[in-house]
């Protein structure tokens, strides 16, 4: 006779204990239904993309000798040559730019995490617009931050921030290049 034992799983880390389900993932899971068209989760029309340009693209880009350059791993800060041709066209239009100043990541989703993960602790507080992009909300609130929604106008402006933070107890700062707002006490 043979007894089977459920393996005992080690526990999730604390920051990950009160998380709920996410609610892109619960969009997304919506747009599945048949005759579904949701505007809530951005998703482009399928028949608007440009299926024939990116064959094309694809081809090109595993073609010979270019394949080994395409399907091989590269730099964690991004291929060096989309980062040099980002780099020139943001100088281009007008905002000097080096490639070594740039992060190239797989989307904003990833960009949002990284943020949050090198900007804030625990308990800080992040104002977002009302209402807000729900992935960045996913990414403050799994760094701990305390998000507050801030209410805008019809042209997307914050109703009146120096009030907002102020009755929040943060310190606003609008001179010159310090544009944060900080809890007080924090550095």
């Amino acid at each position: 006779m043979t007894v089977e034992s459920t393996p005992t799983l080690p526990p999730l880390a604390a920051r990950l204990r009160g998380v709920q389900s996410s609610p892109v993932r619960e969009i997304l899971a919506l747009t599945e239904r048949p005759g579904m068209i949701s505007f809530a989760g951005g998703l482009p029309a399928p028949e608007l993309f440009d299926a024939t340009g990116l064959a094309a693209a694809f081809a090109e880009a595993l073609a010979g000798a270019a394949a080994g350059r395409s399907l091989q791993y590269s730099t964690t800060e991004g291929d060096p040559a989309l980062r040099a041709g980002v780099a020139a066209r943001l100088t281009a239009r007008g905002l000097p730019t080096h490639a070594g100043e740039l992060l190239i990541t797989s989307g904003s989703q990833q960009a949002l995490t990284l943020i949050a993960t090198v900007l804030l602790e625990p308990g800080d507080v992040v104002l977002v617009e009302e209402p807000s992009y729900l992935a960045a909300l996913q990414a403050f609130k799994l760094a701990g931050a305390a998000v507050v929604p801030v209410p805008c106008d019809d042209d997307g402006q914050a109703r009146d921030i120096a009030k907002l933070a102020s009755e929040l107890g943060l310190e606003h700062g609008l001179g010159g290049e310090d544009r944060r707002v900080r809890r007080r006490g924090r550095r």
